[in-house]
């Protein structure tokens, strides 16, 4: 898993994370409620979902985690708190109660109090703990289950925020359900981040979107529009619900075939879900560059054009960072 990004930089991250023994837990019941609880969690943490994609055994997650919290004043600390403590539950370590307190109460209270807060924002790490930790507690709650829901920690491919590296992962991930088979049309599922555009027409969600394809100036209905027909030209597949594998489009290339950004969003590529960092030649040498450090002679393998993307301009990182 790659490391956050560097402390005062802005990251995007595609981050994956499945169920324990990759067991079909996650209902249509279970994924509204953790649907609710990603935008509690992302908005005390001030962590922006970009898209999504909640799937029976996994989540997918296109996030930007801000390089810092920035200096927040107690009012807005509050706010974001109400988002996660603002109900009380059994075996909670923080309650509003007590952070109230804490706050009010000023001097080395209040810092300190300020201080737990603000380490639990800003921080890729801390927002997939947090995220999966209450998660679980509201699983096994629900089904007097005890143990682990997740299977090991959470995977994460660093992002360039570029428009052409951030809407093909948007892509790649709000075509999950399609390439799972559960639905022919993108729009028909509820649970990822162009389908809840779609289907509630929350504003929100449509920000997103034109943050994806960059028409700022449309009407929210012109974006979708956008985004959907990027999502078909880029989805489209004669041998639809098939996943090209490995052999495949060693195949087509040996035959001269150029591999479509169609085929490509459908291939499960793997700087999707498990290379370490995908953007342009240049920024993916200097995360390159960063992880060498001051060992010019280790050895890192140089950034490969990612298949398929080449019209996009996009690298991929060749080993975790």
């Amino acid at each position: 898993m790659p490391r956050a990004g560097r402390k005062g930089l802005d990251s995007v991250h595609h981050v994956v994370s499945r169920v324990c023994g990759r067991e079909f837990l996650l209902t249509d019941v279970e994924k509204e409620a953790f649907r609710g609880l990603l935008g509690r969690v992302a908005g005390f943490c001030g962590v922006e979902v970009i898209t999504f994609a909640l799937l029976d055994n996994h989540f997918h997650l296109l996030i930007d985690v801000p390089g810092t919290a920035g200096e927040l004043s107690d009012g807005v600390l509050l706010e974001r708190s109400r988002l996660l403590y603002g109900k009380e539950r059994r075996g909670q370590p923080l309650s509003m109660a007590r952070i109230e307190g804490a706050l009010k109460a000023g001097g080395e209270v209040r810092l300190a109090m300020r201080g737990l807060l603000m380490a639990r924002m800003a921080s890729l790490p801390m927002f997939m703990k947090i995220l999966k930790q209450r998660y679980s507690i509201l699983f096994n709650r629900k089904y007097d289950r005890v143990g682990t829901l997740w299977e090991g920690r959470f995977r994460s491919v660093l992002v360039e925020n570029t428009r052409a590296a951030v809407r093909a992962v948007a892509a790649y991930i709000d075509l999950n359900p399609v390439r799972a088979g559960i639905v022919d049309d993108p729009k028909d599922y509820r649970f990822s981040g162009y389908g809840e555009a779609v289907g509630s027409g929350r504003l929100r969600a449509y920000a997103l979107l034109r943050y994806i394809v960059d028409n700022s100036g449309d009407s929210a209905e012109a974006t979708a529009s956008r985004y959907r027909e990027f999502l078909y030209v880029s989805g489209s597949d004669p041998r639809k619900g098939r996943t090209l594998n490995a052999e495949e489009v060693a195949a087509v290339k040996r035959e001269g075939g150029v591999l479509s950004l169609a085929q490509v969003l459908r291939c499960r590529l793997h700087y999707m879900t498990q290379g370490a960092i995908i953007g342009t030649q240049a920024f993916v040498d200097e995360w390159m560059r960063q992880r060498r450090g001051d060992r010019p002679s280790q050895r890192t393998r140089q950034p490969a054009l990612a298949g398929g993307l080449d019209a996009e301009g996009l690298y991929t990182g060749s080993r975790p960072i």
